[in-house]
């Protein structure tokens, strides 16, 4: 789902998968990577531009996937697609630029009305283990509507990729209460995805999580959510959209 968002002097930044590619820019909007495709529409004078799908993956017979851009406003849209490997520490993503994989092209101008496609190719063989990607798709700017003392707001969307994920390990997740916080640690090899969380105590009131939304944990990583006061609450019980399945946890404080 995208909502239009308003930035003044900063990228609007549409991102696929609910995690925010920041290279310290603003995070303004996110995506389910489990739609088809994604409108975003632009501050930027009517820009317009549909990616699908919003997630990629390369299992070990495959030697690359295709995303298809298209541009659906009434005037050429420049574009640029980068690579970044994907890690987690301390609970939050990590990004880094890759050449791990081919993407191609990687500037374009995608005339109005059209389809681009975007192809991104394995350069070695399959090897075991899950590898993470983001695909980030960039709006470049238009030279032709600058404006002066005015910031031109532009688009990103940044799309999961992974790679040889049918040779890594399944996910193996466990919650806990630490301080503050629920987390959620991941001792597997592959990514899980995370949707619609609820926390409940033992009354059964729901109890609000900061950075609620669709989250992912990478394998061998942790991630958590913000509790109002976690090691007071008691047990609670977790109920969690993971990977499209509904999961029920209980899970008790671990408070020193």
């Amino acid at each position: 789902m995208i909502r239009r968002v308003a930035v003044i002097s900063k990228l609007a930044i549409v991102a696929a998968g609910g995690s925010f590619l920041s290279l310290g820019l603003h995070s303004a909007a996110r995506a389910d990577d489990t739609a088809v495709a994604a409108a975003a529409p632009s501050a930027d004078r009517g820009a317009r531009l549909n990616v699908a799908p919003l997630r990629l993956e390369l299992d070990a017979t495959k030697t690359g996937a295709t995303v298809m851009l298209t541009n659906t406003s009434a005037r050429p849209l420049p574009v640029q697609t980068r690579l970044f490997a994907w890690s987690q520490e301390g609970g939050e993503d990590r990004y880094a630029p890759s050449t791990a994989l081919t993407v191609s092209p990687s500037i374009i101008s995608i005339a109005p009305g059209t389809t681009q496609i975007v192809r991104v190719l394995r350069i070695g063989a399959a090897s075991p283990g899950e590898k993470r990607f983001r695909l980030a798709i960039d709006q470049l700017p238009d030279p032709t509507l600058a404006r002066s003392g005015e910031a031109e707001a532009r688009l990103r969307f940044t799309l999961p990729v992974f790679v040889d994920r049918d040779k890594a390990t399944p996910a193996a997740l466990a919650w806990r209460i630490v301080g503050n916080q629920l987390e959620l640690a991941n001792s597997g090899g592959s990514t899980a995805k995370i949707m619609n969380l609820e926390v409940r105590n033992a009354a059964g009131t729901i109890l609000p999580v900061q950075r609620n939304g669709l989250r992912y944990v990478l394998g061998g990583a942790t991630i958590d959510w913000g509790l109002a006061s976690g090691c007071t609450t008691g047990s609670l019980t977790i109920s969690a959209q993971i990977d499209g399945q509904t999961a029920h946890a209980q899970v008790s404080p671990s408070c020193g």
